[in-house]
């Protein structure tokens, strides 16, 4: 199974992301990288190949539509 996580580089959105990742879902982790967001928070994941970083504001439509064209 294929997931988005919006908000995954904050504390609870990127617990969401490390327990899928582990759990063998693909990730894709949709951040703005506000001033909650730590990309620290999800570095354990970030060099598996389950996970993608994408840095985009989910309020913008274009953004939601370029990352969801990418990873199709």
């Amino acid at each position: 199974m294929r997931i988005m996580v919006t908000g995954g580089a904050g504390f609870i959105g990127s617990s969401v992301v490390r327990v899928a990742v582990a759990r063998g879902h693909a990730v894709i982790n949709l951040d703005a990288l506000t001033y909650a967001a730590c990309l620290e928070n999800v570095e354990s994941v970030a060099n598996d190949p389950l996970y993608i970083f994408e840095q985009a504001d989910v309020c913008t439509r274009a953004d939601l539509d370029n990352v969801l064209k990418l990873n199709t």
